[in-house]
């Protein structure tokens, strides 16, 4: 379970590029949950998913992660509540290292770590068990360094890794953004199949409607730092990308109107 409530972030306060990116942000996700988030450019999404995460503290407001108040806490102490995969490929992974060194690494997520060897033959063996899921033949090729992969298999392998250990928030930050076509339907598929099975509780932040709507249970709009439409069980179900888009360009406008009232 996920609580966001009244979340304000604000860069560069009082200078001539002040800009107030989370305007007091409200979103509560019941465990298990599959949301997806929409919205243009601007509108606060990065910056949402870096206060879950811990890798920007917000000005005020309140975020709570299976009733634990982590608003203050930094990335390394909720890494062992939320788990997260970006955008590019090369950055959930370090090149440098193993296959089965990557997933070690991921596995002891939000552990202590020592200077014991960080990967055991039962830690191997479940390593291969959980690569043959892709279907690429990386559970025989354990050994060889990630940066050896493609990009689309490097991303395959970053959300295992996010989801090898049980997390309170998985987040997928645009993750099939810089993919091809045909890597991205295999990547989301794969995203499906992750999060159903894991029963996860998820928060995946595309640019497209039709991902928006074609994946997850619920379907959230950001505008100008705000929560400006929620939609989720049949009225999302009868819903095609020219109803979001309509609905998006009533509520933003509304949204506008509200911002100028609250100016004026």
């Amino acid at each position: 379970m996920m609580h966001a409530k009244g979340l304000l972030k604000t860069f560069n306060p009082g200078t001539p590029i002040e800009n107030r990116v989370l305007r007091g942000l409200d979103l509560h996700i019941e465990t298990g949950q599959f949301v997806t988030v929409i919205g243009s450019n601007g509108a606060g999404k990065s910056t949402f998913l870096n206060a879950i995460s811990g890798d920007l503290l917000v000005d005020s407001g309140s975020l709570h992660l299976d009733g634990q108040d982590v608003t203050r806490q930094n990335a390394w102490q909720r890494a062992g509540l939320v788990a997260r995969v970006f955008q590019d490929p090369m950055a959930g992974t370090c090149e440098a290292l193993t296959i089965e060194e990557n997933l070690a690494l991921a596995w002891q997520r939000g552990e202590r770590r020592g200077l014991g060897r960080a990967v055991k033959a039962e830690l191997r063996e479940l390593f291969r068990e959980k690569l043959s899921i892709l279907k690429l033949g990386l559970e025989n090729r354990l050994t060889d360094r990630i940066g050896l992969l493609s990009g689309g298999q490097r991303q395959a392998v970053s959300l295992l890794m996010a989801s090898l250990k049980p997390s309170r928030m998985l987040l997928l930050d645009e993750h099939t953004a810089a993919l091809d076509p045909k890597t991205a339907a295999f990547v989301l598929e794969l995203t499906d199949q992750v999060v159903a099975e894991g029963k996860l509780t998820t928060l995946m932040v595309t640019h497209s409607m039709r991902q928006a709507l074609d994946h997850g249970d619920r379907t959230v709009m950001l505008h100008q730092g705000r929560v400006v439409l929620d939609v989720s069980g049949e009225e999302r179900a009868r819903m095609d990308v020219p109803d979001l888009l309509a609905m998006f360009e009533r509520t933003r406008g509304e949204a506008i109107t509200d911002d100028a009232l609250l100016l004026g």
